[in-house]
């Protein structure tokens, strides 16, 4: 009987090698190969051997001019030649003995047939040198542990958020977005062309990998639709997966085959796929990083009653049908909760109800926020917490306090103008608070993160979709 494969100790070396050749590196300004050996110099990466016959350094770095020259052993080669030398290169690489390939080049399946004709030549090479390939026409890998970077530089703090993309720009902008509001990742991936290794091999791996808790994928379309089913309906039962499925228009479709030269399928396909296996389906980078603040600094919720609270009281009643609209609940507090409300609340112009509305009572004591916070935490009809204010020093101050004692997810949305906030934002962002800049925005992740608890709950009980 043959041996089952192993995808995560087939590719975790990929993700750890002890050395990396860079093959068209460069030390001219405004060449891709000198901006790769900046970030992997950046990134304190050790054993670094850049390739060119032309130069005999490389940024102070010893230049060789054939990967075959370089007189140590190789894991990882990154292939950064013009197209007409790409196959060459995957050459070297083959009879180095290097076991993982990226190419960044592009100009193959994305341009036809003739390009494809040129990517399987490229993995029916590397399959004779037992080595696996990530690309054409990516960005490669990113794993802080190994001080592997993207060419953003978001930064080399790992954490357990893996991101898989057929896109290089989304990858390497969304670990760099995220990195800024304090968000760490384990892995990222641009697979581009996917001319041997694919989005769902890498998929197969974060959800064995046990440095990553939350997974990222941006999608133009895949080769293996059943396996990727079974493959998502298995790993959300464990871990969160956030998808981005683009390509679903015809408008769509025809972009995805020109970038990364994907097959799309329709927008009804994937809204089944998305529902029965429980992926959390997203539709910008807004909401990618929206639903991903909840997931990473939050607890999950145990239900979808929402409490709000808000200064504000203009927001109330637009941000209570917003959770309604979109599948939350707004329930009434315990008799017990109200009470306590009433003892600091003015009886005048507010309500002690859901939504909770301070009126001018939040203007004179922003504290009364943390105050409010605390309370709600303790009400058992309560199972998350939306705040909306103005922002502010003490405001800041009384929500950060009043977190370090709540054990349910809490979302908060300051409606003053980005550029009069911008401090709040990165003030609580640095203390692990999810912040929108608008009420809804912070419904929809909530929802969306209910929606995916509820759907691995049901497939732990047997009970889910089929």
């Amino acid at each position: 009987m043959k041996e089952k494969r192993n995808i995560f100790e087939e590719l975790d070396p990929i993700f750890h090698p002890r050395s990396v050749a860079i093959l068209g590196a460069s030390g001219k300004k405004g060449k891709v190969g000198r901006l790769f050996m900046e970030r992997f110099m950046e990134a304190g990466f050790q054993k670094l051997y850049p390739v060119n016959p032309r130069q005999k350094e490389v940024l102070g770095v010893e230049a060789f001019p054939a990967l075959t020259a370089i007189p140590s052993p190789v894991d990882l080669g990154l292939i950064l030649t013009p197209p007409a030398e790409v196959i060459a290169a995957v050459k070297e690489c083959a009879a180095k003995g290097v076991k993982g390939i990226i190419i960044t080049t592009a100009g193959f399946g994305e341009r036809g047939e003739k390009g494809k004709e040129l990517e399987r030549e490229i993995a029916r090479i590397a399959r004779e040198g037992n080595a696996r390939v990530i690309g054409p026409n990516c960005l490669g890998i990113y794993c802080p542990s190994s001080r592997l970077p993207f060419p953003q530089g978001p930064g080399m703090e790992s954490g357990s958020v893996g991101i898989v993309s057929q896109s290089g720009s989304f990858a390497d902008h969304l670990a760099l977005a995220g990195t800024t509001k304090g968000i760490r990742f384990s892995k990222g991936i641009s697979s581009g062309n996917e001319c041997d290794l694919g989005a769902i091999d890498f998929l197969e791996y974060l959800g064995e990998d046990p440095d990553t808790e939350i997974i990222i994928l941006y999608l133009e379309g895949i080769k293996e639709g059943r396996r990727f089913y079974l493959l998502a309906r298995e790993i959300t039962k464990r871990k969160p997966i956030i998808a981005w499925k683009s390509g679903t228009t015809e408008a769509g479709a025809r972009a995805a085959a020109s970038h990364t030269g994907a097959f799309a399928g329709s927008r009804h396909l994937w809204d089944a796929v998305f529902r029965q296996t429980g992926m959390i389906s997203v539709h910008s980078l807004e909401e990618v990083m929206d639903c991903l603040s909840l997931l990473y600094f939050q607890p999950l919720p145990r239900g979808r009653k929402v409490g709000i609270i808000t200064g504000p009281g203009g927001p109330a009643v637009g941000t209570a049908d917003a959770c309604l609209d979109l599948g939350l609940e707004v329930p009434p507090f315990c008799e017990e909760t109200k009470k306590k409300l009433q003892k600091i609340i003015a009886p005048v112009g507010t309500s002690v109800g859901n939504p909770v509305d301070m009126s001018i009572a939040a203007a004179i004591d922003p504290d009364v926020y943390g105050n409010v916070i605390r309370i709600l935490g303790q009400d058992k009809n309560v199972d998350m917490l939306l705040v909306i204010g103005n922002g502010g020093k003490i405001f800041d101050r009384a929500i950060i306090e009043a977190m370090g004692e709540l054990q349910k997810p809490l979302a908060v949305a300051i409606i003053l103008p980005f550029e009069l906030v911008m401090q709040d934002f990165k003030l609580l962002q640095g203390s692990s608070v999810p912040v929108y800049t608008d009420p809804r925005r912070a419904v929809n992740a909530l929802a969306k993160v209910v929606g995916c608890v509820d759907r691995r709950a049901g497939f732990r009980s047997g009970s889910g979709p089929l």
